[in-house]
């Protein structure tokens, strides 16, 4: 099986979208075999070039993926969109699967063998705009986690032990002001075979089903104007 995996959710000038392709061994593990780097706003719109060039690497053409694993949230508005099209667009050229993991799913083996000697929670912590932070809790067999945003000045988090993962981990442990009880894992890069391996437990349905759609944790800002949409045009006569 060719594996190709997507991650254009981190937000900021400073975001870093990982493109990679992946092939499993003979035990079945995803194994790397050429990744792309793409750093800055709108960075994930660089998927397809990108793409190309590691297609190309790979001796593959544009018809040979058979799964596309995208992280579909929480995350940059943008990069979420260009990463889903594209890989969208994969599947209706060459019929592979597009399947859709989120930050926390990707992390959730790590995050589980950290918290079990903690007795703590997890919580995957995404940075989002306006002064504000993605929480998302590990999800079970049977349901997904859920993400929700949050004020850093006004944080409400979970009582207990807690560990802190992911690109806002940091700001959430500033900002709960010394409480005991938080552990923070170190932020790292896009882990591609981490997607990859999320994204195969979904393929097989050790992860619960979840569309291969943007995970929008705010509601449209986009509003209909006050007064209604403008009557349709007349027909033209002539």
């Amino acid at each position: 099986m060719r594996i190709v995996v997507m991650d254009g959710a981190a937000t900021g000038a400073q975001a870093q979208a990982l493109i990679a392709c992946l092939a499993p061994d003979a035990a079945g593990a995803p194994t790397l075999l050429a990744t792309r780097i793409a750093t800055g706003r709108g960075a994930a719109e660089q998927f397809p070039l990108l793409a190309t060039e590691l297609f190309a690497q790979c001796g593959w053409g544009h018809a040979m993926p058979d799964l596309a694993g995208v992280v579909v949230g929480p995350g940059s508005f943008t990069g979420l969109r260009a990463s889903l099209a594209f890989a969208h667009g994969l599947a209706a050229g060459s019929g592979c699967t597009v399947v859709g993991v989120t930050g926390g799913e990707v992390m959730a083996p790590a995050l589980r063998a950290a918290t079990a000697p903690l007795g703590a929670t997890a919580l995957h912590c995404t940075m989002a705009r306006r002064g504000r932070v993605f929480l998302e809790t590990l999800g079970t067999d049977a349901a997904p986690g859920q993400v929700r945003a949050c004020m850093l000045e006004a944080l409400a988090l979970p009582p207990g032990p807690l560990l802190l993962a992911g690109n806002g981990a940091q700001a959430v442990m500033e900002a709960a002001g010394g409480r005991d009880g938080l552990h923070l894992l170190p932020d790292a890069p896009p882990d591609p075979q981490a997607i990859a391996a999320a994204a195969l437990l979904r393929l097989h349905a050790h992860l619960p089903p979840r569309a291969a759609q943007p995970l929008y944790v705010d509601a449209p800002e986009a509003r209909l104007p006050a007064a209604g949409l403008r009557p349709a045009p007349l027909p033209h006569d002539g």
